[in-house]
């Protein structure tokens, strides 16, 4: 007798509509996932924006903002893939890849965006010229001047205020990058791809806060790198991503830590990981753990307490070396 007579001749068959079947569930499962998201879903914690950033810490942005103008920001200075700098460089590799998302950090995240202001503040294109206009030299003189007044700077008025000295027309731009900022109108600026009105890359908005401001907003969080940053919740009192345990904790190695390639050995290191298990059928001793760790035994315990008639040796055996 054929499989299929068998099947037909010893199973009821009865009609079934599949598709309601399929809905059914699917509407199932999304209720249920709803349900638990609101009854143990972690609540939403406020981003760090650069609206919210300029509004709370005006010095702090106007600093950030002149170290981008200078090239001693983050990015500014980091190095490949975004330019040539060195500050962020961590291994050959990453100088071999080169600049592939070139970011010039004065024109990118200052003088763009406010040249697109000054369309609708008009009064912004006098100190943009005067600034553009001067000489490499002179430009160095201003912000090195007016990154030492910032060290003092006070927020009064709606604008930032420093001792009297000789910025040029900074004061009066960098309070133009810090209105533009509370405004909410920098993100749209930084997004906005010049040569395509209709495409936008959020490359810019992601990186304009890197360093001073996201380390600020990590550290109270328990969530920067020596912090063990990503296993912890940005809400405290919240499971974090604890399967991340096993790469965080490769950052916390000296070598690793105290390296500034850390990024580069800890995916270096993780990955020699994911190869010795991926390989683990091949490797001798290895492929023979399963064997003598009697795991399988333990999940199929019913099986080896009750094992069929007619050579259970043989069976417990013949799975016991299936399951190695």
């Amino acid at each position: 007798m054929s499989t299929k007579d068998d099947v037909v001749q010893h199973y009821r068959m009865v009609p079934e509509d599949f598709v309601k079947h399929l809905f059914s569930t699917l509407v199932i499962v999304a209720v249920v996932v709803l349900l638990a998201s609101i009854l143990f879903g972690v609540p939403e914690k406020q981003p760090l924006t650069i609206k919210s950033y300029s509004t709370q810490h005006p010095v702090a942005f106007e600093q950030m903002a002149l170290r981008a103008l200078d090239g001693q920001g983050a990015i500014a200075s980091y190095g490949p893939p975004y330019n040539h700098g060195t500050s962020g460089l961590q291994s050959p590799i990453q100088a071999a890849v080169g600049v592939i998302h070139p970011i010039n950090a004065a024109t990118d995240f200052i003088l763009r965006p406010l040249s697109m202001a000054s369309q609708i503040n008009p009064s912004i294109k006098t100190s943009l010229a005067q600034f553009q206009n001067a000489t490499p030299a002179q430009r160095a003189a201003w912000e090195n001047a007016y990154a030492t007044a910032l060290n003092k700077g006070t927020y009064a008025g709606g604008s930032v205020h420093t001792l009297a000295g000789n910025y040029g027309p900074l004061p009066a731009l960098m309070n133009d990058v810090l209105n533009l900022g509370k405004s909410g109108l920098m993100s749209g600026a930084l997004i906005r791809n010049g040569s395509v009105v209709t495409r936008f890359d959020n490359q810019n908005y992601l990186l304009f806060l890197q360093g001073v401001p996201l380390h600020q907003a990590a550290q109270p969080l328990q969530l920067a790198g020596e912090q063990w940053g990503i296993i912890h919740s940005a809400v405290p009192g919240y499971p974090g991503a604890w399967w991340m345990t096993i790469p965080t904790w490769i950052y916390q190695w000296p070598p690793v830590a105290s390296s500034p390639a850390a990024d580069a050995l800890a995916l270096a290191i993780g990955f020699l990981f994911w190869l010795v298990l991926a390989f683990i059928p091949w490797i001798p001793g290895l492929n023979t753990l399963p064997r003598y760790l009697g795991v399988h035994r333990l999940i199929w315990k019913d099986f080896y307490n009750n094992p069929p008639s007619g050579g259970p040796e043989s069976v417990g055996k013949g799975a016991s070396q299936h399951a190695s």
